[in-house]
């Protein structure tokens, strides 16, 4: 199997929503994936059909050291098998930051533990870069997705991390998302992330903004089926199509989990 961590240098990329996107259209085509809620806002699930936040989950083993997160895994009606965060006290959390801290193969053994076939992929959504949780999600990754607006403050921040999230992992593509071109602002934060990284990483995936969007989210469809023809939806299938083939190539890693 082939872990996809995405992360994000900066608050409101998207990331979660993206994550639980590229999770279903993986599944419609074929792959067998496990969507993986590493980040303590615990809302994956929300977007994959949960009615409220799961109360236990991966971090539940992570504070009480045991495989307790095996019984809140589920499966949605999409094929996806999501595994949740968990809700956390303030204490709790501090306990599990320090154990991550103390632990730097904890989720790659986690990850490690899940039963896919040699095409299956874990897609892991994890808190804002740099955290202990997507320090972890980064180690363990076979590919990276950076997922930034392309807003000039979240495009610097992403050049300031840039260098650490490559020496953790070897591929890394940046996902340009919630993209408005008729705002000049980020055309020119755009111009000014693509001559700060050069040609070491593509910018060439982009997905653009649309309104409509958050209302699918409420009313618990997929806008790329609310909304086929529109550009967004268009950029969706694009990307899912992109990560399917980098899937399929020969360059891409692979790795057999053990159970469950």
């Amino acid at each position: 199997m082939t872990t996809i961590a995405l992360v994000s240098t900066a608050g409101g990329a998207g990331r979660t929503t993206l994550t639980a996107s590229l999770a279903v259209l993986l599944a419609r085509r074929r792959r067998a994936v496990v969507a993986l809620d590493f980040d303590p806002q615990n809302l994956l699930g929300a977007h994959l059909g949960l009615d409220a936040l799961s109360p236990s989950g991966i971090a539940s083993a992570l504070v009480e050291g045991n495989d307790a997160w095996y019984a809140s895994t589920w499966r949605n009606s999409e094929g996806v098998l999501f595994v949740p965060h968990g809700q956390l006290t303030l204490p709790q959390l501090a306990a599990a930051e320090s154990r991550l801290a103390g632990s730097q193969q904890w989720l790659a053994a986690a990850v490690a533990q899940i039963d896919l076939p040699e095409s299956g992929v874990v897609l892991i959504d994890t808190a804002r870069y740099p955290s202990q949780q997507a320090d972890h999600a980064v180690r363990c990754a076979d590919l990276v997705l950076c997922v930034t607006p392309p807003e000039p403050a979240a495009c610097a921040t992403l050049v300031a991390r840039l260098g650490a999230l490559r020496a953790a992992c070897a591929n890394v593509e940046v996902v340009v998302n919630r993209l408005n071109p008729a705002r000049d602002m980020q055309r020119d934060a755009l111009a000014m992330l693509r001559a700060a990284v050069g040609g070491s990483v593509s910018l060439a995936q982009r997905v653009h903004l649309d309104a409509a969007l958050p209302e699918s989210l409420a009313r618990g469809t997929w806008f790329f089926d609310d909304a086929p023809q529109s550009q967004a939806a268009h950029d969706l299938q694009g990307l899912a199509n992109w990560l399917d083939a980098w899937l399929g190539a020969s360059h891409a890693p692979r790795r057999t989990g053990e159970h469950v």
